[in-house]
């Protein structure tokens, strides 16, 4: 039987990533963080954090960053779950 530690995530790892596969699609959408910040509704700073790995925003945020970017949230967040 497993434990609950069989299902751990690096949350530096995933913040990375999330990140660099958030700021790789505003570049590919012709965006700067201060545009696509203020269509998801949120400031540019906290963008910037996200893209950096540095925050992980709340699941609503992720919500509206993935509509705004045109992506399914599974993508956004892990590229394996399509």
């Amino acid at each position: 039987m497993g434990t609950p530690n069989d299902c751990r995530v690096d949350k530096k790892v995933l913040l990375r990533a999330l990140g660099q596969r958030l700021r790789a699609r505003r570049l590919a959408l012709g965006l700067t963080q201060q545009e696509l910040a203020a269509k998801i509704g949120i400031h540019y700073t906290f963008l910037g954090y996200i893209e950096r790995g540095r925050k992980l925003p709340n699941l609503i945020t992720l919500i509206r960053i993935a509509k705004t970017v045109h992506v399914p949230l599974t993508q956004l967040i892990c590229p394996c779950l399509k």
